[in-house]
Order: structure tokens, then sequence, then C-alpha cells
């Protein structure tokens, strides 16, 4: 029994004999070349930056077109389509192994797939979105990418790690394509450029936080599943590597914490509107919303309601103290209320 006991080997178990292995082993020869083909370099460099500007700009392209139809399917394509988790990877594997030419050279080809994204999605915008002049024509799915979150942080990260595990192996290359659907990365930068076309800096800007979030957790976890995986600079470039990963952490802390600062408005936004539903029925249970605005100024809510109903309305300042003292806190209420009216006519 003791020896069967020994023999058995947990899921936790096999983890952690695959750290230790991994920080204790050095990578195979397959998984270093698989590495080294992320970014090619000398000659080879020109026609991989002419594909991934042509990739860029395809998958740019559809997902501004998606976007603008509100169709995420579509947008999902685009994410397959994307070339930037390559070079993404890229920048995490020369971080790992304290190559700055290489690094400098990943950064760069990111940077330039960023620019040339926005500038797509603005392009696109302003050919095609022409039932869209205002920030409040934006369709669904571009509105999707303006309010980014501690969950997409959390997803970030997880994919990074996958990348950074998948990449060195090449029986599960497979799944990396999973990688890219899971992870936003154009189709926030496309989201960019359509919210600056119709002039909203503020959901432009909460786009862009949701890339860089992407980016910095990629690069980070990427990183770290790199080094288990047995990847590590040579003896020349050991010393910087601390303080190489205390760098991409500190970029993941930065996007955090206006992440939490947003995700804490929204759970704030939602627990109102819940309030405000609740408190209309409490009211008066005959009585629904047609149409309801309410936002947070400060530490006031305004709400405003419109509300239809059969009955004569009841006292508005019942309603906003039920509101008051659902969501604790002082209340602003503009109330409109449309009495539900039926006519049957007939005319011979």
């Amino acid at each position: 029994m003791e020896g069967d006991a020994r023999t058995r080997t947990t899921a936790l178990g096999a983890l952690v004999q695959s750290v230790r292995h991994g920080l204790t082993a050095s990578p195979s020869a397959d998984a270093v070349e698989a590495v080294e083909e992320l970014l090619p370099e000398g000659a080879a460099f020109l026609p991989y930056l002419r594909r991934f500007s042509m990739l860029i700009v395809l998958s740019s392209g559809i997902a501004a077109f998606g976007l603008l139809a509100d169709s995420a399917a579509v947008v999902i394509g685009a994410m397959l389509v994307a070339p930037l988790m390559t070079p993404i990877t890229a920048a995490a594997a020369a971080t790992v192994m304290a190559r700055n030419i290489r690094l400098v050279r990943s950064l760069g080809v990111i940077a330039l797939g960023m620019v040339m994204a926005i500038a797509v999605g603005y392009v696109t915008a302003l050919a095609a979105g022409t039932q869209i002049t205002s920030a409040t024509d934006l369709p669904h799915e571009v509105l999707a990418r303006t309010f980014p979150g501690l969950l997409d942080l959390g997803i970030a990260v997880t994919a990074g790690a996958a990348a950074g595990y998948i990449v060195p192996r090449r029986s599960t290359l497979s799944a990396l394509p999973g990688v890219g659907i899971a992870v936003a990365l154009v189709p926030p930068l496309a989201t960019v450029g359509i919210a600056l076309e119709v002039g909203a800096g503020d959901k432009a800007a909460n786009a862009l936080l949701l890339y860089l979030t992407n980016l910095a957790a990629i690069v980070f976890a990427a990183s770290v599943m790199l080094i288990v995986s047995g990847f590590r600079p040579s003896a020349v470039g050991r010393g910087s590597l601390a303080r190489r990963l205390t760098i991409t952490l500190l970029a993941v802390v930065a996007v955090a914490v206006p992440l939490t600062v947003h995700t804490r408005t929204v759970i704030r936004q939602t627990s109102l509107t819940r309030a405000v539903a609740s408190s209309v029925v409490e009211w008066d249970a005959s009585a629904h919303v047609v149409a309801l605005d309410a936002h947070i100024e400060g530490a006031r809510a305004q709400v405003e309601l419109v509300v239809s109903g059969p009955n004569e309305p009841r006292a508005a300042w019942k309603l906003a103290s039920t509101i008051q003292r659902m969501w604790h806190g002082p209340v602003d209420l503009t109330l409109l209320y449309e009495r539900d009216q039926r006519f049957e006519v007939s005319v011979r």
C-alpha cells in the first residue's frame, strides 16, 4: 500500500514536478528553434515585416467592419487573422533571455502594428460608418471594448501563460489560435480608431487601456511560463532577469489600478440600475420601465426615468425615497410617467 501511495501522482504533484524540472533543466533544441522562429532576423526580417503589415491591415479592417456591423462572429474572425500574438510572445522570450536588440525589435513591430490598426479603424469608420456620427450611435460590439475591467486582466494573464506554454512545444501549436480568440488585441485598437473618428476620446482611451492591459499581462505571464519551461538568460544577462520581470510586473500593476477603479464604477453603476428597477416595482407593481438612464456623479445618483402604467401616477418623491433607500445614497430623480391607453375603433 505504501509503495502504491509513493507511485501514485496527483495532478498537483505532476504540476509541481514539471515546474521543478523546468527551473533546473534546459529547453530542448527544438523548443529553442521554435522560439527563435517567432521573429526572423537578418534578410528574413523585411519579408516578415511586410507579411505582418499586410495581416495587420486585413485583420484590423475585418475587425473594424465587424465592430461597425455589430457582428461578434466577424470580430472573432479578425482575432484569428491578427498576427500580434507572435511579436508579443517574442518580446516575452527576449525579456527572459536578456536579448536587448531582439526585445527592441519586437517592441518596434508591436508599436507598428498598434499604429496601423488604429489608423485602419479610423479610416474604416470614416468611410463606412456613415450612420455613426457621435458616441451615442456606437454599436454594442464597439462599446463592449470600452469598458475594461479586472476580468479582462485575468483573461490576459491566463492567455499569456497559455501562449508561453504553447510556443516552445510544436505539438501544441494547434491550440494557439484559441489564445488569439480568448484575448483581444486588434479589436480594441480598431475601436480606438473608430472612437477617435466620432470624437469619443474617453471611449478611445478606455479601449487603449484594454489593449495595454492585454499587452502587459501577456508579456509578463508568457515570460514566467517560458522560465518554467527552462528558458533563461546566459550567465552574462542573468543578473538583469529579475529587473526585467519586475518592470513587466510593474506594467501589469500600472494598468491594474485604473482597471480596479473602472470595475468599482461599473459595479456601483449596476447596483444603481438594479436599485431603480426594484424601486419601480415597489413603488407601483403595475408600472413598467420604458427608458432608464442612471449614472453616478460624485456621491449622488442622477436618474432619468420614463415609466408607463395603467393607473394614476403616485408621488414621485416616494419613488426617489425608495431608490435612495435601496441604493444607500442621495438621488436626483427626473420622472416621466405615461398612461397606458388602449383604443379599439371600428369604422364602417
